[in-house]
Formats: structure tokens, sequence, C-alpha cells
């Protein structure tokens, strides 16, 4: 019995990153990021679990998920999965994560006239940011570069 409905591999869920990225592209929505951060982060989980992955990729994953980007998807899947993230969670890299909208705040054209696109940054714990659409940028990367790497 499966519960994934279509999505059956690790490379169809990799296909719906990139849709999510197209998306994003279009325009930056909370909904949209958080379709993406969710993906992004749970690729991790499919390379691990799915039996026609190369153990080579299995062990991999590990450096992945070390990973700055990987893990700023981690902690924005999980705050926004269950509300809020465990306090003194030891591994933490996004420290905030604001949403803003109105006239001049996204970028030019995007998003609804007179309303304008949402400008979504996260603060990390060493107090840079960034921005949704350089973490879609470097995770894309990230993703497209492992799967080449290992075949999959």
């Amino acid at each position: 019995m499966s519960l994934r409905y279509g999505l059956q591999s690790p490379r169809d869920l990799l296909e719906k990153l990139e849709a999510d990225a197209a998306a994003l592209e279009i325009e930056i929505t909370s909904h949209g990021l958080f379709n993406f951060v969710v993906a992004a982060y749970h690729l991790c989980d499919w390379i691990k679990k799915d039996p026609a992955v190369p153990q080579s990729a299995k062990q991999a994953i590990t450096s992945v998920r070390a990973d700055k980007n990987i893990a700023v998807c981690r902690d924005l899947t999980n705050a926004t999965k269950h509300f809020s993230l465990n306090i003194g969670y030891k591994k933490q890299v996004a420290n905030d994560a604001t949403s803003s909208m109105g006239f001049g705040v996204g970028r030019y054209g995007k998003g609804g006239f007179g309303v304008g696109e949402e400008r979504i940054e996260v603060e990390l714990m060493d107090g840079s940011t960034i921005g949704a659409l350089d973490l879609k940028n470097n995770v894309v990367a990230i993703w497209t570069t492992f799967f080449k790497t290992h075949g999959i």
C-alpha cells in the first residue's frame, strides 16, 4: 500500500521541487515558499528510504543535511508544520522569518496590481539574512548537483 499518490521516487519529488521553484520565480508567496521548503527538506528522507537509490547517495545525504540552505528549509518546514521550533534546538540555523507586502516591496511587475509581491526574508542565527529567491536558487543548485553526481 502506498499513500504517495503519484509521487513515487526521489526523482518525482525533485520534479515537484522544480515546479515549486518555477512558481516562486513567477511570484513569491508564503504558500509557494512553504511548498518549496517542505519538498526541499524531505528529499533527504526520500533519498534515505528509497531502496532504488545507490548506497553512495544515501551516505552522502548527511553532507546535504549539513548545508546551511537545506538547514534553513528544515527549520522553516518544522516551524511552520508544528507552529514553532522546539526551544533550545541545537541545530537551529534560522532565527526569524518575516513577510511583507505592499507597493514597491517585491520585484517590479510581480504580484497583483496595486498590491505587489510578497517579500520573505529569513534571519539566520549568525545575524545574516537570506531572501526567498536566493534560498530557492541555492537549494535547486544543491539538489540538481546531488542528483547528477549520484546518477539518480
